[in-house]
C-alpha cells in the first residue's frame, strides 16, 4: 500500500461522521406524543397519565412535566375559585378549608408511582452501563493486542471484523466515558488498518459496502421527511443516526457529500418535530385561557344564585 493511501487510513474518522449525534436528539429526546395535546379536564390529565404509569420506560420527562403542569393549572384556578365564593358569601379567607379533591389525591399517588419506576429504572440503566464499559475496555484490549501481533492479515481481518460489530452492538455506557472510548477504539482502528496494510482489495471493498450502507440510510431519512407522524419519525431518525455513526468510512472524495446528505434530511424532520410541539404547546394553552374565561362567566352567576 502506498504512504498515500496509508494517511489516508489513519485520517478514516473525519470529524463530520464523529458528530452525527445532532443537537436535536439530545433536546427532544424525552419528548411524547400521548400527553402534549390540549386538554380539557382533570379527568383527562389523570387518564392520560395512568397510560404513563403503564408504559413508564417510555414516558419522557417532558410529558410528565407537561401533564403536571396543565393539571395543577386547572386545580389552582378551582380553588381560587372557590375560595372566591367562600369570601363573597361572607367567610374570612384565613377559616377557608379546601375541599378534599379525590382526584388530585389520585393524581399525587400516579406522580408517586411514576418516580418510583424512573428511580429503578435509571439504576438498572446505570447498572447497565457500567457492564457495557466494562465489554468496551476488553474490546480494546483485544483490539491493542490485534495490532501488536497482525501476524496473518486475512485472521486479523476477520478477527477486526468481528471486535468492530461487538463493539457498535454494545450500547450504551456512562457518559462520561462515552468520548474517552470513542478516542481510543478510533487510535487502535487506524493503527490497525496502518500496521497491517490492507491491500486496496480490502480498503476499497470496505469504502463500497459502507457507502451502499450510508446511501441506504441517507434514503430512509430522506423518506422520514414526509412521514405522517413527525414524532414516530422523529425517534426513527436516532436509530438512523446511531447506525450511520456505527458504520465505518467511505471514500475519502466522498465523506462529506454522504454527510452533508444525511445531515440536511436530519435538519428536515428535526425541524417538523420542534414544530409539531410548539403548534401542540401553544393548542394546550389557547384551551386552558378558554377554559378560564368559562369559569369567569359561570362564577358571577352562581355568586347570583
Amino acid at each position: 500500500m502506498h504512504s498515500g493511501e496509508l494517511e489516508e487510513e489513519k485520517k478514516k474518522v473525519e470529524v463530520s461522521e464523529t458528530n452525527t449525534e445532532t443537537p436535536a436528539e439530545e433536546d427532544f429526546a424525552e419528548t411524547q406524543p400521548a400527553t402534549a395535546q390540549a386538554t380539557t379536564g382533570k379527568e383527562e390529565i389523570l387518564d392520560r397519565l395512568k397510560a404513563l404509569v403503564e408504559d413508564t420506560e417510555n414516558a419522557g420527562r417532558h410529558a410528565i412535566d407537561s401533564l403536571k403542569q396543565a393539571f395543577y393549572k386547572l386545580h389552582n384556578a378551582e380553588l381560587e375559585t372557590a375560595k372566591k365564593q367562600f369570601t363573597d358569601n361572607g367567610g374570612a379567607i384565613e377559616d377557608f378549608v379546601p375541599q378534599e379533591d379525590p382526584i388530585e389525591k389520585e393524581f399525587k399517588h400516579l406522580m408517586g408511582i411514576i418516580k418510583e419506576k424512573r428511580s429503578l429504572q435509571a439504576a438498572e440503566l446505570e447498572h447497565r452501563k457500567e457492564e457495557n464499559l466494562q465489554i468496551k475496555l476488553s474490546i480494546l484490549e483485544e483490539l491493542k493486542e490485534l495490532v501488536e501481533s497482525a501476524d496473518d492479515p486475512n485472521k486479523s481481518y476477520t478477527e477486526f471484523k468481528k471486535l468492530q460489530q461487538q463493539w457498535n452492538e454494545t450500547n450504551p455506557v456512562p457518559q462520561g466515558k462515552v468520548n474517552e472510548l470513542w478516542k481510543s477504539y478510533h487510535l487502535y482502528v487506524e493503527k490497525f488498518y496502518d500496521l497491517l496494510k490492507l491491500n486496496n482489495e480490502f480498503r476499497e471493498y470496505d469504502f463500497k459496502k459502507n457507502l451502499e450502507i450510508k446511501t441506504h440510510l441517507c434514503e430512509a431519512a430522506e423518506k422520514l421527511g414526509a412521514e405522517e407522524d413527525v414524532v414516530s419519525a422523529f425517534h426513527q431518525l436516532q436509530k438512523l443516526h446511531q447506525e450511520f455513526r456505527e458504520t465505518g468510512p467511505v471514500a475519502k472524495e466522498l465523506r462529506d457529500a454522504i454527510w452533508s446528505r444525511f445531515k440536511t434530511a436530519s435538519t428536515i424532520v428535526n425541524r417538523r418535530h420542534q414544530q409539531h410541539f410548539e403548534a401542540l404547546k401553544e393548542a394546550e394553552q389557547h384551551n386552558l385561557d378558554q377554559k378560564t374565561v368559562i369559569c369567569e362567566i359561570v362564577e358571577p352567576s352562581n355568586t347570583t344564585n
